[in-house]
């Protein structure tokens, strides 16, 4: 049967304070030239002896359930035993020692001030070493509340991210069904020819919301398919010029951030205008970030671009994954709206 590593410590700690304990009383009497008859064996007994009675006192401490006890539940048991530990192992070795040294009948030393000096003092050794025990204990287990609770805060994150998700997909669809909407009637041919082009953009944004984050070169080439979608239904109406520095491609960014973010661009900027507009979209590493910077013409009103899920769905995932390391800013510059989005630049793989 295989021992645990929590076992094999505990027998290793056991053998090794109380081995050091009986190593002192030798030291110590070969110091005083103290005649101590069968000093060895009775160093042998005593070291058996602690070890039998300390984990005797485990054994009921674990039967008991004494661990789950509060503190000021604990202290008063804790004295209690000790106690009763250091009558025990002083009689057991009051009872040794008068057998060694021929004291007959056996308990001479029981009524001697000598019997309570050392029940006096091995009440104090049980009780350090029952604070010993139940500290490494009470660490154990503060250890183990620690790890599960980051583990269900760490699976709590991953469902809410999931479902933020989950949320995006649909989004998407939404607006680019409405775009393609709007040409069943004035150009059937281009509406065909966009929906085949949504058809592969599906198959790719499928794979990509499995994930918590993926490499900006992914998203990229999303944003470029659904730029070509768009450019269908607003043709020269649509000017975009896109820049993404290779050394930031391999950056790990939530799926559709930069997505969404050229969607609301189209659908809230350029679209409303009879004249069209134009979009850029920056992507480069300064100093310790990457910073990714969408252009678009149109009017930032906070209230209609809060509204829809977009934003506040990004937000949201950018603080669970990144917390404060991540930043994204939209303000109105002249005709534009201009979205900053930042990430740590360790955070590319």
């Amino acid at each position: 049967m295989r021992i645990g590593k929590r076992t094999q410590i505990y027998w290793l700690s056991q053998l090794t304070g109380w081995g050091l304990f009986v190593l002192g009383n030798i030291i110590s009497a070969s110091i005083q030239a103290e005649v101590i008859p069968g000093l060895y064996i009775v160093s042998l007994f005593i070291l058996i002896n602690g070890i039998l009675v300390t984990h005797i006192f485990r054994n009921l401490v674990v039967r008991l359930k004494w661990s789950s006890l509060n503190i000021p539940q604990l202290i008063p048991r804790m004295l209690l035993s000790a106690v009763l530990m250091s009558l025990a192992f002083t009689l057991f070795n009051s009872v040794l020692t008068d057998l060694l040294s021929g004291n007959i009948p056996l308990l001479g030393s029981l009524f001697t001030a000598t019997f309570g000096l050392n029940a006096l003092n091995f009440t104090a050794l049980f009780l350090l070493w029952e604070i010993i025990y139940f500290a490494v204990h009470t660490f154990e287990n503060w250890k183990k509340e620690e790890i599960l609770n980051l583990e269900l805060r760490a699976s709590k994150t991953e469902i809410e991210l999931n479902s933020l998700r989950a949320q995006m997909n649909p989004h998407f669809v939404f607006n680019s069904m409405n775009s393609i909407r709007a040409l069943v009637d004035e150009n059937p041919e281009k509406a065909k020819m966009a929906i085949t082009m949504l058809s592969g953009m599906l198959r790719g944004s499928l794979t990509m919301g499995r994930f918590q984050t993926i490499p900006l070169r992914q998203e990229f080439e999303l944003v470029e398919k659904y730029i070509a979608l768009e450019k269908i239904r607003f043709e020269e109406r649509l000017m975009v010029n896109l820049h993404v520095d290779e050394d930031v491609m391999e950056t790990e960014i939530p799926p559709f951030v930069v997505q969404t973010l050229v969607e609301n661009g189209i659908k809230h900027g350029i679209s409303s205008k009879i004249e069209g507009g134009r979009l850029s979209l920056d992507a480069r590493r300064i100093r310790d970030e990457v910073v990714i910077t969408i252009t678009n013409t149109g009017t930032y009103l906070p209230k209609e671009n809060h509204d829809g899920i977009g934003i506040p769905n990004i937000l949201t995932r950018l603080e669970m994954i990144y917390g404060r390391d991540a930043e994204m800013d939209i303000q109105q510059s002249g005709p534009d709206v201009v979205v900053q989005l930042k990430i740590p630049a360790k955070h590319i793989s």
